[in-house]
């Protein structure tokens, strides 16, 4: 007899981050992630900011996305820390004003953000001079 376990996520960006996470903890080169619309502009945002070495389609299964963890010569990882703002139970949001305190206050985090626009990260949407909702913060 054959159990098949059928996971359900909520959320496919916060599954995002905790398998990227685990990734890296673990070393790993890649890691398997659930593929939706949202995941896949995230990830672009990621491979442009050159948090990871790149992505493709699973061929076995059609859900999932390859990502590939980047790490330097010496062993180091690409992403130190990654948090999802916004959740299911708790949107924040962000005007331009609070974009431009934050960005002055720290160059180095990678901010992403869900705007009228479509998912943008920080410079971008400072540029195109609007806020949005905060999805996630990278390091």
């Amino acid at each position: 007899m054959f159990l098949k376990i059928v996971i359900m996520v909520n959320n496919t960006l916060s599954d995002l981050y905790v398998r990227i996470k685990n990734g890296y903890s673990l070393n790993l080169k890649e890691v398997l992630v659930l593929r939706s619309k949202t995941v896949v502009k995230v990830l672009d945002i990621f491979l442009l900011e050159g948090f990871i070495r790149g992505y493709s389609f699973n061929v076995k299964d059609s859900n999932k996305i390859k990502v590939l963890l980047k790490y330097s010569a010496t062993g180091k990882k690409a992403i130190r820390e990654i948090k999802g703002v916004s959740g299911s139970g708790r949107r924040l949001y962000a005007s331009v004003d609070v974009l431009w305190s934050f960005y002055s206050e720290s160059e180095s985090v990678c901010l992403i953000l869900s705007t009228s626009k479509g998912i943008i990260d920080l410079k971008t949407a400072l540029r195109l001079n609007i806020g949005g909702e905060l999805l996630c913060l990278v390091r």
